[in-house]
């Protein structure tokens, strides 16, 4: 929505201060998720991870003390053909065998899978030091590239003597488990910035949708205060211009003292709509909610409104409608002054025909102007008048906010015929 002033094209000030908000409230989910989503995919990781090497170590396990078990003595001779014909010489873990000599250890089988290459002398530090021990290692060691590889090594004891006789060196394949690795990361990743921009335009969305009401009240609100200004500011400057020319010229004083007290009429019904506004919106002062008879109201303020040369023809039924008569009373002054301003020829006197009417209780202003513009139809709530392209009153939009306050409406239409009517629409009953 383009919220601008329709004087001067300017964005309102409210208008960027709530699109700000909104910014900084999907800066802040977007902050949220990623801070959230960043935390579980960090625990996620870190979960899977012990769980790979959980799964490695406990390979290694079985495969070590599988072929650990499959290791026998026959004649005093180190026997491997069971474990040439098992299953942990074709698997995807490396083994290898290493039998004590009189001085050292020499390698008796060797099973490499299909893992990097594995310097003799990475192998063989590790074999020693369980021969020596007679205890397991757990630990990793450097293939030819430096990349670490999970170790077990394991003793084996001679048959008849007890003794060790030698280790048993695993090897694992980390390469599935971390494949798998970064197959989550990745998957974790995706989902993370997915989900974040969901999250992002789910967020502006609903930042947009809450905050847009409070961006029409305030937009309406700046706007109010703004032709209010300028509504005061008009007759006070007619009181002092004519108040000058008096002084200068006694012999036009007394033309002069009723356009003062003209203007000094117009000020205070503003001054007074805008004290009550002021008073509803700040919680000084409660609607009033009540039934009253809109025909005699509008009656009323028929008569006091329209004076001669001017002609009023009110065509009106019993109607009961129920809201604040006070400010009821307020639009429709304002609708009927400004048909008698604004809806006749230039030198003919205004003929205001009023219409009251029931289910929903409608008062209906017509004058005999030159009609309305398209603009104005469309938007009573904006300072236009009858006639005109864009006029300096308030009246229109005090009589539409009046409306809406009430939760009815305004309707500025061209009449058949020629002239324009205002419609206003006002509940009845208890509020329906």
């Amino acid at each position: 929505m383009n919220r601008r002033d329709r004087r001067g094209g300017k964005p309102l000030q409210t208008a960027d201060r709530l699109r700000n908000l909104r910014i900084r409230i999907t800066l802040l989910v977007m902050a949220i998720n990623v801070v959230g989503l960043a935390g579980m995919g960090a625990v996620a990781l870190l979960v899977d991870g012990r769980q790979r090497d959980e799964v490695v170590a406990a390979e290694l396990r079985r495969t070590a003390s599988t072929a650990a078990a499959l290791l026998y003595y026959e004649s005093g001779a180190l026997q491997l053909d069971k474990l040439f014909d098992n299953a942990v010489a074709n698997g995807t873990t490396a083994v290898y065998v290493y039998e004590a000599g009189r001085a050292d250890l020499s390698l008796v089988f060797a099973y490499p899978a299909r893992l990097p290459v594995v310097p003799p002398n990475n192998l063989l530090a590790p074999a020693r030091t369980v021969w020596t021990s007679g205890t397991e290692l757990a630990g990793g060691v450097g293939d030819t590239a430096g990349t670490p590889t999970p170790l077990l090594a394991v003793p084996f004891e001679h048959a008849v003597t007890g003794a060790v006789a030698g280790a048993v060196v695993v090897l694992g394949d980390t390469g599935p488990a971390e494949t798998a690795n970064r197959r989550l990361a990745l998957a974790l990743v995706a989902g993370g910035v997915s989900f974040t921009a969901l999250a992002c335009a789910g967020g502006y969305l609903l930042a947009r949708r809450g905050t847009e009401p409070i961006a029409d009240a305030l937009n309406q609100q700046e706007r109010f205060v703004a032709d209010a200004a300028h509504e005061l500011r008009t007759p006070l400057t007619v009181i002092r211009a004519v108040s000058e020319t008096a002084l200068a010229e006694p012999q036009r004083r007394p033309a002069a003292l009723r356009q003062v007290v003209r203007s000094a009429d117009r000020l205070a019904d503003s001054v007074s709509v805008l004290l009550t506004r002021a008073q509803l919106v700040a919680g000084l002062r409660d609607l009033r909610r009540e039934p009253f008879r809109l025909d005699q109201l509008a009656e009323e303020v028929l008569t006091d409104t329209v004076v001669a040369p001017h002609r009023a023809v009110p065509v009106t039924e019993a109607v009961v409608a129920y809201g604040d008569p006070a400010l009821v009373r307020i639009a429709l002054r304002n609708l009927i002054q400004n048909a008698v301003q604004h809806g006749r020829g230039t030198d003919q006197p205004a003929e205001i025909r009023l219409e009251v009417t029931g289910g929903p209780p409608t008062v209906r202003v017509r004058d005999r102007g030159t009609g309305l513009s398209e603009a104005v139809a469309a938007a009573p709530e904006q300072r236009f008048r009858s006639g005109t392209e864009d006029g300096t009153g308030l009246g229109l939009a005090i009589a539409s906010w009046v409306a809406q306050l009430h939760g009815g409406q305004l309707r500025l239409v061209n009449a058949e015929g020629g002239g324009a009517e205002a419609r206003l629409r006002l509940p009845g009953g208890q509020g329906g």
